[in-house]
């Protein structure tokens, strides 16, 4: 997640948080009667299986990967251009993954298959990522949360991407008493799986995770064993320079994992300043380093502006921008853009997104108790040019929190963002006019609450979102602590928020981590129990009797009549 802002969630429901009654939309009509489509042939023995997906898409999907990735404007320069999670893809982590299959249809019924592997990965999983329809990668042992019975450190492994099982593992050499949460990584443009946690920088082969370099970047404020390095962004320059920023904890702190942020400040003062740094991509030496005026917790998002790149940040107290000159071979903090994204009483912001030439802010990666989230856009140009909307409204009813701890998701192609609050509930569909910087809210899901990204896949015309859906009978103060809630994977339609498919419930996957798209139109999810879930939805036909195992939430015979419907274009509270 953006902020790695699980346990900032877990202090917040420490307090007294009252959990409001959702109350649902207006029943909608039944939707059309299914007809016979690809994936549930009619007259078929055998349904497809998750595990394997449907291999009949992956070349298409291969192809449209290297056809998006030459578009400099989709920001994937540099990267491998293969599927993936917002935060290890594209450098603006938008969240738009137009190339990955939905296997379902969008205009008839659907259910949705489901494998869990059997592959225990101890420490946990923190991220998934691919370098193509064979390749797939997952750091792990370096959790959010401290697991008591695991010691051994983070690591990289290879798995097969339709089992789950392992192929190899290499262990991460760190530092004694390091500061131990979860890193990033990437796969780039050379096939290579790079990584950063702590204060260092790692680069694996992906045929036999051998680690070809390492190197560890100085910090210009704090130790460095209470650094870690956070969000690998890859410039768009000639030779994909990589961009990081640290996380820190205050010095002398020993507590591990995500809670050091906000748990050392009382006893040993503020955290470090945030260092940024420029590594070459080949040798992972430091090419320059920055320390910005102000602790950021959040990933940054980078983009080109002529020959430089510009990295947005969510500081504590304002917007930041860097710029990355890779001619000059120089990072400069930019003092004549620092906007104030917050309103009185909001938590600072997980990573920032980008659509056009708006940079998109959210609120409330840090808990508040007394102003909901809001989406503040500032435009590149002009830090003056500001626009806020609010679709919770802006003061919280006494007792509640409010708290998101990944960030907004979007799809530029159709200049929509997801607004999400986890303890508040409730997704929002948002607009945004790119002349302007005027938003709408085109639909809203009281009903659905996430963790998660919300990720957009298909066709700019029959665009899915797909996110985390945790039942709200199973939502509590005690199952967030113990991660013991109920979820399902949830497609909806993005354009009107209706649902299109949605997976039978099943255990807690990790806390702020998002469902990721891979190949063969196939989903995934890093389970709370350290193995990895994939699902796959399957168009229904009209004579198929079979039904998946375990029986998804929507079958062949659902009437999407009486599921949670959205409210389209919803009347807002009183805005700012």
């Amino acid at each position: 997640m953006s902020t790695r802002a699980a346990t900032n969630t877990l202090r917040a429901l420490g307090m007294l948080i009252a959990i409001t009654t959702i109350s649902m939309a207006p029943i909608g009509s039944t939707m059309g009667a299914p007809a016979a489509r690809e994936g549930v042939a009619a007259g078929s023995s055998a349904l497809p299986s998750a595990s394997v997906g449907i291999r009949s898409r992956i070349p298409r999907e291969v192809s449209c990967m290297r056809a998006y990735v030459k578009n400099p404007s989709h920001h994937f320069t540099n990267y491998a251009p293969a599927i993936g999670a917002p935060e290890v893809t594209d450098a603006i982590h938008s969240g738009l993954q137009p190339c990955a299959t939905f296997t379902g249809s969008v205009t008839t019924a659907n259910q949705v298959a489901q494998f869990n592997s059997s592959q225990m990965y101890p420490g946990g999983i923190q991220i998934v990522t691919f370098g193509g329809p064979g390749s797939a990668f997952l750091l792990g042992g370096a959790p959010g949360v401290p697991e008591a019975s695991y010691t051994n450190g983070p690591y990289v492994a290879r798995f097969n991407p339709s089992t789950g099982q392992q192929i190899w593992r290499t262990p991460l050499p760190i530092l004694s008493g390091q500061w131990l949460l979860p890193g990033s990584m990437a796969v780039v443009k050379d096939g290579s799986v790079n990584v950063a946690i702590g204060p260092r920088v790692y680069k694996l082969d992906p045929s036999t995770g051998d680690i070809t370099a390492w190197v560890e970047q100085a910090m210009l404020d704090g130790e460095q064993k209470s650094a870690n390095l956070d969000g690998f962004a890859i410039a768009p320059d000639r030779r994909g320079t990589i961009l990081l920023k640290s996380q820190n904890r205050s010095t002398g702190c020993t507590i591990q994992g995500s809670n050091a942020m906000s748990g050392c400040l009382a006893d040993y003062g503020p955290q470090p300043d945030t260092t940024v740094v420029a590594v070459d991509p080949v040798t992972l030496e430091t090419i320059a380093a920055l320390e910005l005026d102000q602790p950021v917790t959040a990933r940054p998002i980078v983009t080109a502006h002529g020959k430089r790149s510009h990295i947005y940040l969510a500081g504590a107290t304002h917007g930041v921008r860097v710029i990355w000159d890779p001619s000059a071979r120089t990072l400069t903090q930019d003092p004549t853009w620092a906007p104030g994204y917050l309103l009185s009483g909001q938590g600072a912001g997980d990573a920032p997104v980008m659509i056009g030439q708006w940079v998109i802010f959210n609120s409330n990666a840090i808990t508040s108790d007394s102003t909901h989230i809001c989406a503040t856009v500032v435009r590149k140009s002009d830090a003056q040019d500001i626009h806020r909307i609010c679709p919770w409204g802006v003061a919280l009813p006494a007792g509640m929190s409010s708290e998101s701890p990944t960030s907004f998701s979007t799809d530029p192609e159709n200049n929509m963002f997801f607004m999400q609050d986890l303890l508040v509930g409730g997704v929002f569909g948002v607009h945004l006019n790119r002349k302007t910087g005027s938003m709408d809210v085109r639909w809203s899901r009281p009903d659905w609450r996430t963790s998660d990204y919300l990720v957009s896949m298909g066709s700019a015309e029959d665009r899915v979102v797909s996110s985390q859906y945790i039942d709200p009978a199973s939502f509590s103060i005690a199952a967030l602590y113990a991660n013991s809630w109920t979820e399902s994977l949830l497609w909806v339609k993005q354009d009107t928020g209706a649902t299109v498919a949605q997976s039978a419930w099943h255990s807690a996957t990790n806390l702020g981590w998002m469902y990721l798209p891979g190949y063969a139109g196939r989903m995934y999810a890093m389970n709370a129990n350290n193995t990895l879930s994939i699902y796959l939805p399957l168009r229904c036909g009209h004579s198929t009797s079979q039904v998946v195992s375990p029986p998804s939430i929507t079958l062949c015979d659902t009437d999407y009549s009486t599921l949670p419907q959205p409210i389209e274009n919803p009347p807002l509270p009183p805005q700012p």
